[in-house]
């Protein structure tokens, strides 16, 4: 079977418009560089997380089924005030719960049959460059000291581009969240100014720095993460759309101006939020449907097939019925494999194809697939569910 030659679009959030991926030569190879907002660890594990990774390990395998080489990044934030905050409330220390929920996130989406990233730096083992990050933008004059050092939003054309939001929506997302913080002699001078260096609570891990004994700020690691693994620009920045405002807009005005070079990202490409009983997934609200959870009433595969069947943009209500459907054609998937392979339908591989390549349109794949099952072609049913289920089990 000849592999598909790889013509993608996708949405960028910045432009609103559908964007063509052009690759960088590689050496012999075109090479493509994606970095993805990874886990806080405090609450991993966790259906709403699934669903964007699960997403872009589609997109990976995707680009890498038309001979393309993906370097992929995805951090996992354990320095951050959530995590900290629930240490705080199970009584348990911030390193020790971090460490747990790496291990379940990792756990789940290999069960999930990811293609694992390239790398998966953990902010605690990057706070050498990320602070070299900082004391540069200090240096550059982008940012000030007061109680913290903060970057200074006025030094940036363009702040509330990417998220298309007015200062006024800006402000008041920031008060809904309780992020606003304090604005006046000895904190920041612009209520939308954020922090790249502070200093830590007393429970909190500190390092060393030429702006005292602190740790850095949240928009600030990702930065000095995505420049280290994949340079000074990078294809595609992605992750959850609750991720835009305030941290890939302030993440963009900070590493523009670091580097002097724009874009920062190519594509910005960002996935909707998974609602259960009408709200958004959240440890807070007490509303998560688990990994584990779903395994116990599906095989791996069928989870991954359910999540996958939304469209990777759009926010979407979990539903047990759905997972059960998923699982039913999971199942004759399954009885179709045992056919002898043949020819794939080189209709149906169009198909499959040219809605992956519009803006990773999923549904209209699975779509693909269920006809494939339909017309009992183990060869094409094969080749698709490499891309849509991974290694994940079908069992």
């Amino acid at each position: 079977m000849t592999e598909p030659a790889v013509r993608l679009r996708v949405h960028d959030t910045l432009t609103e418009r559908k964007v063509r991926l052009a690759p960088r030569a590689k050496g012999n190879r075109k090479a493509l560089t994606l970095y993805v907002c990874g886990v806080t660890p405090y609450d991993s594990g966790h259906m709403g997380h699934a669903f964007t990774f699960l997403m872009f390990d589609v997109l990976v395998r995707f680009l890498e089924s038309g001979g393309m080489r993906v370097r992929y990044v995805q951090n996992i934030t354990d320095v951050d005030d959530p995590l900290f905050e629930q240490a705080r409330r199970d009584e348990v220390d911030w390193k020790f719960l971090a460490d747990l929920e790496t291990k379940v996130h990792i756990r789940d989406m290999t069960v999930l049959g990811w293609r694992p990233p390239d790398f998966m730096p953990k902010v605690s083992d990057e706070i050498d460059r990320i602070k070299s990050a900082a004391t540069r933008l200090h240096s550059k004059g982008f940012a000030y000291r007061t109680d913290a050092v903060y970057f200074d939003v006025s030094r940036y054309r363009g702040y509330g581009r990417l998220s298309h939001r007015t200062r006024r929506s800006m402000l008041r997302k920031l008060r809904d969240e309780g992020l606003l913080g304090t604005v006046g002699p000895g904190a920041k001078r612009d209520a939308l100014d954020f922090p790249l260096w502070r200093g830590s609570a007393p429970d909190e891990p500190w390092w060393p720095s030429k702006f005292g004994p602190g740790r850095p700020g949240w928009h600030i690691e990702c930065s000095a993460m995505a420049m280290r693994y994949l340079g000074e620009q990078i294809d595609i920045h992605g992750g959850g759309r609750d991720l835009i405002f305030s941290h890939h807009e302030s993440e963009r005005a900070q590493s523009e101006s670091l580097t002097h070079k724009a874009p920062f990202a190519k594509v910005w490409m960002h996935t909707g939020m998974v609602r259960y009983e009408g709200r958004k997934m959240s440890k807070s609200l007490g509303n998560l449907v688990k990994v584990s959870q779903a395994l116990q009433r599906a095989p791996a595969a069928a989870v991954r097939l359910y999540l996958i069947s939304h469209r990777y943009r759009r926010d979407w209500d979990f539903n047990w019925a759905a997972l059960a459907r998923a699982a039913r054609v999971i199942e004759r998937a399954r009885t179709v494999l045992k056919d002898p392979d043949g020819q794939a339908s080189p209709a149906l591989l169009k198909e499959f194809n040219a809605a992956l390549a519009d803006d990773l349109d999923t549904p209209r794949a699975v779509r693909a697939l269920r006809m494939a099952i339909r017309r009992r072609d183990a060869a094409a049913v094969r080749w698709m569910l490499s891309i849509l289920v991974g290694t994940a089990s079908l069992v």
